[in-house]
């Protein structure tokens, strides 16, 4: 029985390296069949693969989690498709016993890869160029960003809010690459800051959870122009964090729900650019009447001026505009002192420490010293050729939904060539 086993796995290795050999020349045969026989179905290929691409770049774009389920859907439906096939066909070369019958079914396995193979070269290129089209759309066109918005709020969101927190907290992307803990019981905030570079160009608000006692952070989520939906609800020790446009009035400033979204005590920042950066304390998930007081607390960081300003009033809430009136101006603070508080900032009490951060010595204003950086450089290869492409953050994605694309245009396309 094991010299019978053995035969069989001799088989089925020299069948497949057989495949395997032939496989770059029957896909090569296949597509040049293809352009001089089928355009038709070139052509068909074509527009699928565009089509889709664009699409999938709308849904990672503007809804990854639809996105992610879409295209986890669409590989497990193709993996149901092939993997009868494959057994099938690893099933037969174990029981090629001559040198004729297991060149005989290499043939026809590269003939089956030749097949596969076309699509995707057939593909490829639409797939790109659809998900180049979107990105310039969903970002410039006025038409396409409110049915991206529209998505992403009416189907995005809620699914986000259904999902359980943990689900969020893994995958990729999610562990952070050096501690946050700066003590037993401190964090560093502008560590947390760089876990999200800002947007060059600003096109929606993205956001992200940071958990530094497990070293974990929630999936980097995109929003609209000025709303984010982080899908996990902020629990004590976390940080959150979210984009503002650097272009707007105030871009430091957060809005009713960005003090809402923050529990009580607890601390969120945002980011207006790489050089702004702001750490506010919540105010909790209570319902605020229009008119009503809230109590401000925050510590701003312009780092390109070298500035720190300690806010920490009374406001009134304006709940039709989601914004804070009788704001007032932030007291000057000891620059370097703001940056070791943000570095050293109580996990459970961040007030206590931005609190505490020293008021700056007028007479000693100026400095020469160069301006701080709160964003980090993105070296993955996904960025880098985003930069090569001049795509900026769009890069990530257009590789995403060009992949996606490709394997969705492979189910589409199904059996018609078989």
């Amino acid at each position: 029985m094991t010299e019978g086993w053995s035969q069989r796995t001799e088989n089925q290795l020299s069948v497949v390296g057989q495949t395997l050999t032939r496989a770059p020349g029957a896909i090569f045969d296949e597509v040049y069949s293809d352009l001089t026989q089928r355009p038709g179905q070139v052509a068909q290929n074509t527009l699928i693969g565009g089509a889709v691409g664009y699409g999938a770049t709308v849904l990672m774009r503007r809804a990854p989690v639809i996105g992610a389920l879409v295209a986890g859907t669409a590989l497990i439906a193709e993996g149901l498709r092939l993997t009868p096939k494959i057994s099938a066909f690893l099933d037969e070369a174990g029981d090629a016993n001559s040198s004729a019958d297991r060149s005989l079914l290499a043939q026809r396995g590269a003939k089956g890869i030749g097949h596969e193979g076309a699509l995707f070269v057939e593909t490829l290129p639409a797939a790109g160029f659809g998900s180049k089209l979107a990105l310039a759309a969903v970002e410039k066109n006025g038409l396409a960003r409110n049915i991206s918005f529209g998505i992403a709020e009416k189907l995005e969101f809620p699914l986000r809010r259904m999902l359980p927190d943990e689900m969020l907290f893994r995958g990729p992307g999610t562990k952070l690459r050096t501690s946050l803990m700066t003590g037993e019981d401190t964090i560093d905030l502008i560590g947390a800051a760089r876990t999200l570079p800002a947007q060059k160009p600003y096109s929606v608000e993205y956001g992200r959870m940071i958990d530094p006692t497990t070293g974990r952070m929630s999936w980097k989520l995109p929003g609209t122009a000025d709303a984010v939906e982080l899908g996990v609800v902020q629990k004590p020790g976390q940080v959150s964090i979210h984009l503002h446009d650097p272009g707007v009035p105030q871009p430091l400033v957060p809005t009713v729900k960005d003090w809402r979204a923050v529990p009580k005590d607890a601390v969120g920042l945002i980011k207006a650019g790489d050089d702004n950066l702001v750490a506010y304390i919540g105010l909790g998930n209570e319902p605020i009447a229009a008119g009503s007081n809230a109590h401000v607390r925050a510590v701003v960081l312009e780092g390109k001026t070298r500035q720190a300003f300690l806010h920490d009033y009374v406001a009134k809430a304006d709940t039709q505009t989601l914004s804070l009136t009788n704001l007032q101006p932030g007291v000057r603070l000891d620059f370097d002192d703001a940056l070791r508080a943000f570095n050293q900032t109580k996990q459970f009490n961040p007030w206590s420490t931005l609190s505490t951060i020293k008021r700056a010595d007028t007479a000693g204003l100026t400095s020469t010293a160069a301006g701080i950086d709160f964003g980090v450089a993105n070296n993955s290869f996904s960025s880098r050729l985003a930069r090569k492409l001049n795509l900026e953050d769009g890069g990530p994605t257009l590789i995403r939904s060009t992949i996606t694309g490709i394997g969705a245009s492979a189910l589409v396309d199904g059996n018609l060539r078989r």
